[in-house]
Order: C-alpha cells, then structure tokens, then sequence
C-alpha cells in the first residue's frame, strides 16, 4: 500500500521547484541590463512515478516534480554568426580611424596643404619669370620651396609615427590576446569542476563567453565544443578556441584546460627600425616562432599590421603591396612626388645660368642620392646666395655663337610650366654651347603633371577612407542584426518573465494548497478515526 505520507512529498517537491523556478526568475528580471547576461531557463521533469498493485496488474501514480537542470537560453550558430560580423566590422572600423588620421593630417584642400604649397611654388616661379633680376623674388622661391620641403618632411613623419602607433597596436592587441586566453583557461577550470558535479555554471559561462566576443574584435574566432568521454552519466564538456584563419589547420589557442601564448619578436624594418611580428609562442601544436594566419578581413589585429607593413619602408622586392603594407605604400607615393619633383625642376634648372654665367647647378640638393619625401631640400648653395638662381637660356645667333642671360628669365618661365604639364622639360640648351639637350629626360612620373600626380594620389586615398567608412557601416548593420537576433534569444524579456513570475507563482499556492489539504486529511486519520462519539 502507497504511504499515507507520500503526498506530502509530492508537495514538498512541487513546493521546492516552483520556488527555484521564481527564484531564476527572479534572477532573470534582477540582471535584465546586465552586459553580457543570458537568460536562464528552468527545465522541469516529473519524478519517476510509483508502482502499485491494482486488480491484477500494477499501476503507475505519479510522485511529483523535480528540477532537471537550470540552462541557459543560447544558440551557438547565432553566437558564431554574431562573432564572425563583429571581427569584420572591428577591421573595417581600425581602417576607417588610421585612413581617417592621414587624411586629416593632409588637410586637403586648404591654405596649409601640399597642393597649396605646390601652387605657390609654381607662382613663384612665374613672378621670377617676369623679374628675373628682382632679389625679392628670387627670396620668394626659396622660402616656397622650404615650405613645401617642411610640408613633404612633415608628412612622412606623421605617417612614420602612424606606423609606431599601429605597432604599438599590434603588440598591445597580442598581450590582450594572451591575457583573455589565460582568462578563458582559468574559467574553463572552473566550468569542468562545476560539470563534474552535474550542476550548470551559466554565470561562468556567461563571463567565458563575453570573453570570446570581446576576443573576436581583434581576430576571427571559432568554439569547439565536444562531449568528454570520461563522464558518460554527466554533461561534462571539451572547450577548443580557435582563432584566425578557419581554414588554417589547428590555430587552436586555448585547448580546454591549456592556454597557448602568442609572441611578438622584433622583424627588422626597411629603415633598421623592428616592427612586431606574430608568432605562436613556446609549445603551440604548430611549432614556436611560426607565423600566424589571421585570414582576409576579420579583426584589428590583422587591420593593424596590413596597415602598418613589414618595414617602415615599401620594398616590392620583399612583397609589399598597398594591400599589406598600406602606409607605407603611401609613402611612397610621397618619395615619388618629392623624387620627380626634384628631378624635373633640376632637369631645367642645370640648363640655366645665374647672374654670374654658372650654369649645372641643381635646385634640390641631391647629395643624399634619392631625393625622398623625407629628406628633400633646396641646395644651401642658392640659399647662400640667391642670385646663383638660374632664370636665363642660353640660344645661339645667326652665327651659331650662344647668347642670352640670367635676366630673360626662360628657364623660370619653363620650371612655372610644370605646374600643368611635363613641355618644360622639351627643348633644353646646353647653358655652354646652346645646343639642345639631346636627352632630354623622361617625364619622372606616371601622370600628366606633378599636380596630376599627387590629385591621383589622394583621390587614391579618398577612394580607401570611403571603401573604409562604407564597409564598417554595412558591418555595423550586420552586428546590430545579429545582436539584435541573439538577444531575442538570451535577452530578458519582462513580459514573458511577469508572466512566469505569476505562473510559478500560482503554482507555488496550488502546491501549498495540496500541503493543507493533506494536513486536513491527515488529521482526520490521525484524530478522527477509532474515536467513538
């Protein structure tokens, strides 16, 4: 015979879960704007049922109600989707601020611009065109000239110390990379000791996975997870994260209880300055000191080093392109600009004479080699002395003897006519014998004009800033749909929690009534029976 007692416990159990039911709901409603919280869910099961004897077979009465588990509300799918959009907005985002910088830093169009300078330099050459012996001219196109040297060198030290800022990036990115996996480790100790005993740590899984997503703004992430085989009667999980490249095989950072490091050792840089590397540290399944694969387009960190380069310097030679070496692909759009620049106003220059009859004497000082962005100058020679300046041309009379001066002033009307086209380098004398050059140089760069050349240049790098902004906001729009859509489903909804609250609420009062119904029942047993009135 069943015990009169057992419905007691089939309360008692009714009781307990529905107060552990409001109790998590409670703690749902309690942590509603908590970052980075999900949603827990209580799973209920009835309690296996007692067997009792009936008119010749069993019958099977239920016992009541018992707590499953606690779970959270997740969906893993929507959780790699959500990753996978935040590594790719987060690189569109640190190629939209570093673009962002350098346009800023050349405050195209304006009075303090390259292409002003550019355009005052051009006007002062035609000014001394038409005062070729006029001393205050000739100090204008010195001070232009300076100025636009100032403006060449002080670019290519912003975009130098861009470059420094984006490896100082790149080496705090792999510390805080290193640090969440030393993070993620110690949770997942935690985590296993807790599966161990049957419960659910979703707190602890809640702060592993806003680990994870934080993680995944600096590299593309992936979550493995697996049944342990040595707990067969328990849920006790396997945790793998993978980052980079998902097509690259075992980039595996922290396998389950272990957290592998990544390394940053210095790789000399074209100037002799060390950029970081990243490498995979001591004891990766990969070997120490290979190099990491971060694939195309996911995270700040690949954002960082694709901008910076390999070297401060841009050597095709060694493989660099714009694509992954971006500022120093800039540069040296700069270094041709002050190279050609220097070439052809020298080319016409040296065929000139001063006041004095010397002639070959270049403007830009080219003792250096190369005339760079960063080191171009005007030759401290015409700074000592402005009348060593060449404006004439020498040409030669009916006699075919050379004539001409400093003061006809053809040779700054030909440097001025660089402004808009390569004719000033057409036509040049010998400043001894008047006899045309006859190689002539070629135009020193790919475009029309100098002018023409730097338009390119920066219509270049207007085209990569919008590419930049344009791609970060459709990711922007891809993360807060794929947010959105996760929180649909980790999200606390208090509607849907007040409703609980009130279901497990009467439940809870159902449940307590059984209890005084029993008490009434038991009473009766207990004090009515056997008594004889």
């Amino acid at each position: 015979m069943r015990s009169t007692f057992s419905g007691l416990e089939l309360a008692r159990r009714a009781l307990e879960s529905q107060q552990i039911a409001l109790d998590t709901t409670g703690h749902n409603i309690a942590n509603a704007n908590t970052i980075g919280y999900t949603r827990q869910v209580v799973n209920l099961q009835a309690t296996s049922p007692d067997s009792i004897p009936g008119m010749g077979h069993y019958l099977s009465i239920g016992t009541g109600v018992t707590v499953q588990s606690i779970e959270r509300a997740r969906d893993i799918f929507i959780d790699r989707q959500f990753r996978w959009e935040n590594s790719k907005q987060e690189y569109w985002a640190t190629r939209e601020n570093t673009l962002a910088q350098i346009e800023g830093l050349l405050n195209e169009p304006s009075d303090n611009s390259l292409s002003n300078d550019l355009t005052q330099f051009w006007s002062a050459w035609s000014v001394l065109a038409n005062n070729p012996e006029n001393l205050g001219a000739r100090s204008v196109i010195l001070e232009r000239a300076a100025t636009l040297a100032d403006t060449l060198h002080h670019i290519d030290q912003q975009i130098t110390e861009a470059q420094k800022s984006l490896d100082s990036s790149v080496r705090v990115q792999i510390d805080q990379i290193n640090s969440y996996a030393n993070q993620i480790q110690e949770l997942n100790f935690q985590i296993k000791k807790v599966q161990i005993t049957g419960d659910n740590p979703n707190d602890l899984l809640d702060k592993r996975d806003a680990l994870i997503d934080d993680l995944s703004k600096l590299v593309n992430v992936r979550v493995v997870e697996s049944r342990d085989p040595n707990f067969t009667d328990r849920e006790v999980n396997i945790f793998k994260l993978y980052i980079g490249n998902e097509k690259a095989t075992n980039q595996i950072l922290v396998d389950d209880t272990k957290a592998y490091q990544l390394e940053t050792p210095a790789a000399a840089g074209a100037s002799g300055e060390p950029f970081a590397e990243v490498k995979w540290g001591a004891g990766h399944p990969l070997g120490s000191g290979t190099s990491i694969n971060l694939g195309e387009g996911s995270g700040a960190l690949q954002a960082s080093i694709l901008l910076r380069g390999s070297g401060f310097e841009y050597d095709t030679a060694n493989g660099d392109t714009k694509a992954n070496a971006h500022l120093a692909y800039l540069r040296d759009q700069y270094n041709q600009l002050a190279n050609g620049l220097a070439e052809a106003v020298n080319a016409i220059h040296r065929t000139g004479i001063d006041r004095d009859g010397n002639s070959d004497l270049d403007f830009f000082d080219t003792s250096g080699g190369t005339v760079t962005a960063a080191n171009i100058k005007v030759n401290a020679t015409l700074i000592s002395d402005p009348w060593k300046i060449a404006t004439g041309k020498v040409t030669k009379d009916a006699d075919g003897n050379p004539v001409g001066a400093y003061g006809n002033g053809e040779i700054a009307k030909a440097i001025s006519s660089l402004a808009t086209g390569w004719t000033g380098l057409d036509d040049l004398t010998d400043p001894v014998t008047g006899d045309p050059v006859t190689t002539p140089p070629l135009p020193p760069l790919s475009a029309s004009s100098i002018g023409d050349y730097y338009g390119a240049a920066l219509a270049e790098l207007g085209v990569d800033a919008q590419q930049a902004t344009r791609m970060k906001e459709s990711q922007a729009v891809l993360v807060t749909h794929m947010y959105n859509q996760r929180q649909s489903v980790v999200g606390v909804n208090m509607d849907e929690e007040i409703t609980n609250l009130v279901k497990f609420q009467k439940s809870y009062t159902a449940a307590a009534r059984i209890v005084t119904m029993l008490d009434s029942m038991l009473d009766t047993i207990v004090n009515g029976m056997g008594v004889t009135r």
